[in-house]
C-alpha cells in the first residue's frame, strides 16, 4: 500500500506541476517584452520548488535555477546549508607588539549584507592589510 500511495502522490505532484507549467505557458504567450513574471506565478513556482526541488521545477518551468532557489530560501523554504550557517564567528589575530590597555583600534568596520548578516571588525596596524579579502568573503558567503 505504501508504494501505491507514493505513486498517487507523485502523480498529484506531476499534475500540479503540469498545471503550473500551463499557466506559465499561457502567461508567456500573452506577455509583453520585458514584462516581469507575476507574483502569483512566482508563488506557485516557489511552493512547487519547496515540495519537488528547485532543479526539477526550474527545468520544467524554464526558470533560472539560482533565482528560483534564492526566492524559495527567502520565502522560508528549504535551502542547502541554511541550518548549518554559524551565527557568530570569532577570529583571532596573530599577537603583535605589546599594546597598553588604554589603546584603541585604529579602524572599526561594520558591515551588513543583503541577507541581514552583520559583522563588526576592530583593526589596528597590520590588520588593515587583509580587510579587502575579509570583506569580499563576507559579502560572497551564502
Amino acid at each position: 500500500m505504501g508504494a501505491r500511495s507514493k505513486t498517487v502522490q507523485a502523480t498529484e505532484c506531476s499534475d500540479e506541476l503540469s498545471q503550473l507549467k500551463r499557466q506559465f505557458d499561457q502567461w508567456r504567450a500573452g506577455r509583453k517584452v520585458g514584462q516581469r513574471i507575476p507574483q502569483d506565478l512566482w508563488a506557485g513556482a516557489i511552493a512547487a520548488a519547496t515540495e519537488l526541488g528547485a532543479y526539477r521545477v526550474s527545468a520544467e518551468l524554464h526558470l533560472d535555477y539560482s533565482v528560483l532557489k534564492r526566492r524559495a530560501v527567502l520565502a522560508g523554504g528549504k535551502g542547502a546549508g541554511t541550518e548549518l550557517t554559524p551565527r557568530f564567528v570569532e577570529l583571532f589575530a596573530a599577537p603583535g607588539p605589546a599594546r597598553s590597555a588604554m589603546s584603541f583600534p585604529q579602524c572599526v568596520v561594520e558591515m551588513d549584507n543583503a541577507r541581514g548578516a552583520k559583522m563588526r571588525v576592530q583593526l589596528g596596524g597590520d590588520g588593515l592589510a587583509g580587510l579587502t579579502v575579509l570583506c569580499n568573503a563576507f559579502w560572497a558567503a551564502r
